[in-house]
């Protein structure tokens, strides 16, 4: 029989080699069934808690270690000496569970069991602590009472000390017959404390790691393939929404991966900081862009606003963990992290809820998804918080969780995806059906419809010279406005240089208009810049001249072919025109005055007409700063 217990590796025994390359060739040879088998048999490991069987010196096989004691050591100070003392009233407890589960603890915890080879050979094994993220574990191998190996391990020591390649804590026993291992194992974590062992013949833990290999790949796979779907759907119709998903799938496989010890085997061996730490960021990562996505794709911030500001203010909450936790102690943000998980579930599957009673179309799928997610993440941080036991199913229900939400969320984002495209297919199909509904009934009354296209034409013409007189008059006064006047100044100041000819402008602002509508209302104040603008209509009646409104109270005339003398002599017409007009509204009158800039030029250029209408403006504004009611030239 075996009984349990520890050995020293000898240093000449042959061990198998498990290189990356040949795990590789392996698990691509095992099927899909052997992966299923292999998932089984896992969980009666975890859950299995009977003593050894008796078995061939040939046959592969794998137990967890029972009949265990355990120890706290709650300071964390007992050293190997103290713990081995049998002098010492030290409080070793029978564990009761197949894995030891202590939550979150800043206690370290020793663990002995012996182990017995009763066979005829020495066989060789593989003691596995199946949790990753232990900061701290040390291996002391007895054999009859005298000190063999001492191994120390963890995640804060770098990943090339192992003396195994394996994501697990793995060191190499030898039992002989006849003689019995004691092993201890002491472990310390600011993570929660897991200690859960096993005892691997070699050919198991080969075939084991090769399982092991080809499940994680199988995920690592899926997690890749839908990831990448989603981001070319983000990239095909800009839907933040998918963005949002990619990234929360992102940081599941980052906290899977880590919890896994993937993460540090693979992209971190050396920066042990980092490897509690991304734990937390990739957990604080996952609450915000589930926030973020389930936000986005039921439609919240329009539907439900209160809603939509208490999820801004949880992912909030969740950038400020993350960022928190490059700082804080690992065990002092987890707990926190942890709540904003618990949180955060319970919100998205409420939000599912709310919106599926709004009737939202996509609501349903995400709810379903969603659930998932729950039980997985609920199971999850029970476990890691010691409210569970450590069994195959706590240990994977967030994979299993988050793998089921990726699988049906696709399937979400997809059906939005054909909804939208059906409704658009529908719109065609009422146009199309409308225009073919259109034109049957203009076969049937030709000759009517003839006459009323002929009427509708008529009108939508007279409709477009209305449209365009307004979009190039002033509504007010019915001169040209100022956009209409920037086109023909230009026009005119081009042939002014090509043909050499004077182009002269006045600018002319009403005197005192502010103080008019002050006194006397906006009405009355309209009605005078009506009068002014018929006055000025009256005075520049060639052909080429045109007046405009500039703005407010501001008018302009552009003069083309008059020099400064002819430009003058307009602008005195328009002052006495002016003079001689009383504007009455009731009981009120007034006679306006204005103030007129007058400029001329030759142009020597067809690009600085700017500059004449600067010469003008500035003109103007001595002519108010001389007294108003004045030309200045």
């Amino acid at each position: 029989m075996l009984a349990w217990r520890h050995c020293p590796l000898d240093a000449n025994a042959s061990w198998p080699l498990i290189t990356p390359s040949l795990a590789a060739r392996t698990a691509l040879q095992v099927s899909l069934f052997s992966w299923l088998l292999a998932l089984a048999a896992s969980f009666v490991h975890d859950t299995a808690q009977a003593a050894p069987s008796l078995l061939p010196d040939t046959e592969a096989m794998v137990r967890m270690i029972p009949d265990r004691e355990y120890l706290e050591d709650s300071a964390g100070t007992l050293s190997i000496a103290e713990v081995t003392d049998e002098t010492k009233p030290n409080e070793w407890v029978p564990a009761e569970r197949s894995v030891l589960n202590f939550g979150y603890t800043r206690s370290a915890y020793w663990t002995r069991f012996d182990l017995e080879q009763t066979g005829q050979q020495p066989r060789k094994f593989f003691l596995e602590i199946a949790y990753p993220i232990l900061d701290h574990v040390d291996i002391f191998v007895f054999r009859n009472g005298k000190l063999l190996k001492q191994t120390r391990m963890g995640d804060r020591l770098p990943y090339h000390e192992r003396l195994i390649d394996h994501p697990s804590f793995v060191v190499p026993l030898e039992l002989v017959p006849q003689d019995t291992t004691r092993v201890y194992v002491r472990a310390q974590s600011s993570s929660s404390l897991q200690i859960p062992l096993y005892l691997w013949s070699p050919e198991a833990f080969i075939e084991q790691s090769y399982e092991e290999a080809l499940t994680r790949a199988l995920f690592y796979g899926a997690m890749l393939v839908l990831g990448i779907y989603n981001l070319l759907l983000f990239l095909a119709v800009r839907d933040i929404s998918y963005f949002f998903y990619v990234m929360y799938m992102f940081f599941i496989t980052l906290m899977l991966g880590t919890v896994q010890g993937v993460t540090f085997k693979v992209f971190w061996p050396n920066a042990t900081w980092w490897n509690d730490t991304s734990i937390l960021i990739a957990l604080n990562g996952m609450v915000i862009f589930a926030i973020l996505f389930l936000r986005s794709f039921l439609a919240v911030p329009a539907a439900r606003p209160w809603l939509s500001k208490f999820l801004m203010l949880l992912a909030g909450t969740a950038v400020l963990a993350a960022s928190m936790s490059l700082v804080l102690p690992y065990n002092q943000m987890i707990k926190m992290t942890m709540a904003l998980i618990i949180v955060g579930i319970f919100t998205g599957i409420s939000a599912g809820l709310v919106r599926w009673y709004d009737r939202y179309h996509s609501a349903k799928y995400f709810s379903i998804a969603w659930a998932f997610v729950l039980v997985g993440g609920l199971v999850f941080a029970f476990n890691k918080i010691g409210w569970l036991p450590r069994t195959w199913f706590t240990e994977n229900a967030a994979l299993l969780g988050a793998a089921a939400e990726g699988v049906l969320l696709s399937f979400a984002l997809a059906y939005r995806v054909n909804q939208e495209r059906e409704m658009r297919e529908l719109a065609q199909k009422e146009s199309v059906e409308a225009q073919r509904q259109l034109l049957a009934h203009q076969v049937q009354a030709n000759e009517e419809l003839d006459q009323i296209v002929r009427i509708r034409t008529e009108e939508l013409e007279l409709a477009n010279e209305q449209l365009k007189k307004l979009s190039h008059t002033d509504g007010l006064t019915g001169l040209w406005n100022r956009r209409s006047f920037e086109a023909a100044f230009a026009d005119e100041f081009k042939r002014a240089h090509r043909e050499k000819l004077p182009v002269a402008i006045l600018m002319i602002d009403l005197d005192n208009f502010k103080s008019i509508n002050d006194r006397h209302g906006h009405p009355f104040g309209d009605r005078c810049l009506i009068a002014a603008a018929q006055i000025l209509e009256g005075c520049a009646r060639r052909p080429p001249d045109m007046v405009a409104r500039y703005g407010g109270e501001e008018f302009v005339v552009l003069l083309p072919g008059t020099n400064t003398s002819g430009a003058i002599y307009l602008a005195e017409r328009i002052q006495r025109g002016l003079a001689e007009t009383t504007v009455t509204d009731g009981d009120a009158q007034l006679t306006v005055s204005a103030s007129i800039g007058v400029a001329c030029v030759v142009p020597d250029s067809s690009d600085n007409r700017e500059a004449l209408l600067q010469a003008a403006d500035q003109r103007l504004y001595l002519a108010k700063q001389n007294g108003r009611n004045r030309i200045e030239s």
